[in-house]
């Protein structure tokens, strides 16, 4: 459901021409039709999440892939450009809802020690529609029209529709946690404890599971909507759940995971935005398959980082546990893992353009492009386990206010590009962005040191 939603909002960039001659616009208002749905991306997620907690993840899930299939297929059918700018606002907005939910899911499912590798995978698939989304585009516009793009997601919508009532149980379950306890820890207790009662346990209580009161087979939880270990039932509790992630503005970890994904998400969306401007003239004379296939290029970035973020972030944090003289598990711990992005990723903005801004090897751009979308793997699996971890029955909670904070400052810069660029010119804004996101990134030093310090003056908080 990641990849599609993604896949729907950027593979436009590959057919710019086309909508433009078809409905005669220019780039500053092309830049809409990527700008408020990434908007729209990040606003969905303080709509769904309340829901979600409300009424449960399964029913969410189902309702918002109904509704971007309709999105979808308004988009097929839109007769004007605002018409066109107003159905992916809408489609967005629904596919949105699983930029939050799908790491709650993961909180659900996954013990602690496997949380970045987990949410590696789900960057991957979030990564990869915004990265192989643009090539199946490229192509599928260039043979068949720009409103294809459209048909093929509403295909895919459907059927994933269809696999999601059959196969997607409710998951929102609540671990019992202390206050002050970590996700880790939390682990350790009920690992503890399942066996305690396992090997005491007899016939006759054999026959009753552990946790009775939540007890259900796979099929039944297919075709119930209980909503399983909240404390607020119905939408009655709706408006307290929507103002419950705002909590977390005056948390620095969850701060920082906002900023951070935000810079390196935006840095992405800025270079999809200007591939097709600067790659259709001479001397690349690029169609949309060849944009596409740039597009493409940049996945390797992705594909390198993936095996190395998740694991990697998972053992540096037990590795430094190990070698602490503290009792405690501390999720910061994670964050010295943002070494690599702080070394990898700004520097490919500054590749990109200067080899275009030399007219050089467009292989050269690709690679530059591939070292910045690296990003969007090691920042989340590590800032996003980091809050998880430290939050672990107010994650969800955090992540609606990360998702869509880190949207909205994708939103600014690709709604200022046009703009940025007419006035600094290519390569002067890609230093400006390159100094901002090596800023943001240093601010894990402090938050190293003083995070355990934060989450205990923060804990009233949440």
């Amino acid at each position: 459901m990641v990849f599609l939603a993604n896949m729907y909002a950027a593979g436009i960039t590959t057919g710019f021409g086309e909508v433009a001659m078809e409905f005669r616009v220019d780039n500053a208002q092309l830049v809409n039709l990527i700008s408020w749905p990434v908007l729209a991306l990040g606003v969905g997620n303080v709509f769904w999440t309340p829901t979600a907690v409300c009424l449960g993840k399964r029913p969410t899930i189902i309702a918002a892939m109904a509704v971007f299939l309709a999105g979808c297929i308004w988009s097929i059918k839109a007769k004007t450009f605002h018409s066109l700018v107003a159905s992916r606002i809408v489609a967005s907005f629904a596919g949105g809802s699983i930029d939050s939910l799908g790491p709650a899911v993961v909180a659900d499912l996954y013990m602690e020690r496997y949380f970045a590798t987990a949410m590696a995978i789900f960057s991957l698939c979030l990564s990869g529609g915004s990265q192989v989304g643009p090539m199946i585009a490229g192509f599928l516009i260039q043979a068949k029209g720009w409103r294809w793009l459209f048909i093929l997601c509403a295909i895919l919508g459907a059927v994933n529709l269809v696999l999601i009532l059959v196969f997607f149980p409710e998951t929102n379950y609540r671990r019992v946690l202390y206050e002050g306890e970590t996700a880790q820890e939390a682990d350790k207790e009920a690992i503890i404890e399942y066996n305690d009662k396992s090997a005491t346990t007899t016939v006759e209580s054999a026959e009753t599971p552990l946790n009775a009161p939540y007890a259900g087979t796979y099929w039944r939880d297919l075709v119930s909507f209980r909503n399983r270990g909240t404390e607020t039932k119905g939408l009655l509790g709706w408006p307290r759940q929507f103002s419950l992630p705002f909590r977390f503005l005056l948390v620095p970890q969850v701060l920082f995971a906002t900023i951070s994904y935000g810079v390196f998400l935006g840095g992405t969306v800025m270079i999809s935005i200007l591939s097709p401007q600067l790659l259709s003239p001479p001397p690349y004379l690029f169609t949309s398959s060849g944009i596409g296939l740039f597009g493409l290029s940049s996945f390797l970035g992705i594909v390198i980082a993936y095996p190395i973020a998740g694991p990697f972030t998972d053992y540096l944090s037990r590795f430094l546990g190990r070698r602490s003289s503290s009792e405690h598990h501390i999720p910061e711990y994670r964050m010295p893992a943002l070494i690599l992005p702080f070394v990898i990723a700004p520097p490919g903005l500054l590749v990109f353009a200067y080899t275009l801004n030399h007219q050089g090897s467009v292989y050269a751009a690709a690679a530059g492009y591939a070292m910045q979308v690296s990003a969007l793997v090691f920042v989340p699996s590590v800032v996003m386990s980091v809050v998880v971890d430290g939050w672990p029955a107010a994650g969800s909670e955090a992540l609606v206010l990360i998702n869509a904070g880190k949207n909205a400052v994708a939103f600014g810069f690709t709604l200022s590009t046009p703009t940025f660029l007419a006035k600094e010119g290519l390569v002067k804004m890609m230093w400006d962005l390159c100094g901002i996101q090596w800023a943001v990134l240093v601010l894990a030093i402090p938050l190293y040191f003083l995070g355990p310090w934060a989450r205990r003056k923060t804990l009233w908080l949440v």
